[in-house]
């Protein structure tokens, strides 16, 4: 979905009045744009490293992983936006009868612990390409390691943000054993990497 708009595009579709893309799925997006830094980086630093076999076993591994996880982030941004879609579709549903009350109540509450997934799974896909890229980094190439370095800090911001999308579903999450283990999961990610 959006993985095949272009930046225009994408930051249009941002900013108007539409409920979806939000900050969740921007906050996937500034994720696979750390990815991307991180690859480049990568990619520019092993030509030049071609003799020592462990440097380029470790950025190869290293690209792979990164590769991945800017997909799955690609995925998350759109996952994010559905996500929130339900939510809208389920406070929609009728409220007319007790029956109602009751199909929407559960409904709502399964779309917020849904919801809360989203960001979660943000937080821990950047945090492991976090490790990877900060492994990395020592041995990238002098004049690049500056952007794997804003690859690493964008990676903590998105971790740190989304951080708030978690807490913004699981407040309206009743059962209070899966909140405070979501939010608890959440707290271990952003502890993880502080």
């Amino acid at each position: 979905m959006f993985e095949k708009m272009t930046l225009q595009q994408y930051n249009e579709v941002l900013a108007s009045k539409e409920p979806t893309p939000g900050g969740g799925s921007a906050l996937a997006v500034v994720g696979t744009i750390a990815c991307s830094l991180v690859e480049m980086a990568i990619n520019i630093t092993l030509p030049k490293t071609e003799t020592d076999e462990f440097t380029v076993a470790l950025l190869n591994d290293g690209a792979r992983f990164v590769g991945r996880a800017k997909k799955r982030l690609q995925q998350l941004a759109n996952d994010d936006a559905t996500a929130f879609d339900r939510i809208i579709k389920c406070l929609r549903l009728p409220k007319d009868t007790d029956e109602d009350k009751k199909r929407r109540a559960n409904s709502l509450q399964s779309a917020y612990h849904m919801a809360a997934l989203v960001p979660l799974d943000v937080m821990t896909v950047c945090k492991e390409t976090l490790c990877k890229a900060e492994k990395v980094l020592p041995y990238l190439n002098k004049y690049v390691a500056s952007d794997c370095v804003i690859g690493i800090d964008l990676l903590k911001r998105v971790i740190v943000n989304s951080l708030e999308n978690v807490y913004a579903n699981t407040s309206l999450i009743k059962d209070e054993t899966l909140k405070n283990s979501l939010e608890k999961q959440a707290q271990s990610v952003l502890q993880s990497v502080q």
